[in-house]
């Protein structure tokens, strides 16, 4: 049973993602993903670093989701998924497509709650000091995700607004 819409929040996105992304890292990757606790109200703007996915909403939920892996962490789960060794293109294509599947979930569980949205392509970043925000957006979340085999966390996040 889906939530009803007046329930939406940042509790609830984080509910979505933290059901989603160990299941997408799961299915794909075969690994396990350990969420922590997640974090509402995360703070705007926000830096990242290392190689970063990113995918828009829009329609009556707009914002944007953010995938960030460290270099390494991107590395290995790249070639988990390649059953070998990845170069720069591999672990952009692999990043862009998790980052697809993640916010796919994300959008079907809007979607089915009434807040009808379209995806962009994916589009991937790298860099030491990525800054990202949303202007207006109302949800602003956050969680990392332990990844089986790596010191480091997947982290994503969530910035949105919802049309009533």
């Amino acid at each position: 049973m889906m939530p009803r819409p007046e329930k939406l929040g940042d509790s609830l996105i984080i509910e979505t993602i933290n059901r989603y992304v160990p299941e997408v890292i799961q299915t794909m990757v075969g690994l396990t993903a350990t969420p922590a606790q997640g974090i509402e109200n995360y703070p705007q703007p926000s830096i990242l670093q290392g190689v970063t996915g990113s995918i828009s909403l829009s329609g009556r939920a707009n914002g944007i989701v953010y995938t960030a892996y460290s270099e390494s962490l991107s590395k290995h789960v790249a070639e988990k998924i390649l059953g070998g060794s990845a170069g720069d293109q591999d672990i952009s294509d692999v990043v862009a497509e998790l980052t697809n599947m993640i916010a796919g979930n994300l959008k079907s569980t809007l979607c089915d709650m009434g807040y009808n949205c379209a995806l962009s392509i994916p589009s991937v970043m790298r860099g030491d000091e990525i800054t990202v925000s949303a202007k207006n957006a109302t949800i602003c979340v956050a969680n990392h995700y332990a990844i089986e085999g790596s010191s480091d966390s997947l982290r994503v996040l969530v910035f949105a607004s919802l049309e009533n």
